[in-house]
């Protein structure tokens, strides 16, 4: 499975939760959930591959060493 099968199967889970949510508190309160909660996952997914990313130089780096 690659990141976007996964980010569709977490979306999908996310949108059932806020749903429910959203039935039994209301629908303003179930889209607000979704969009806090949406937005937690994708600061986490790009904050997830600065970190991976492994060619960026620091100050440090020399360049051709």
């Amino acid at each position: 499975m690659d990141a976007i099968d996964e980010r569709f199967a977490v979306y999908t889970v996310v949108l059932f939760l806020c749903s429910e949510v959203g039935m039994w508190a209301g629908a303003a309160v179930g889209g607000v959930t979704f969009a806090v909660i949406t937005a937690g996952i994708e600061l986490a997914y790009w904050l997830g591959r600065v970190m991976e990313d492994g060619g960026q130089f620091g100050a440090a780096t020399v360049e051709g060493e």
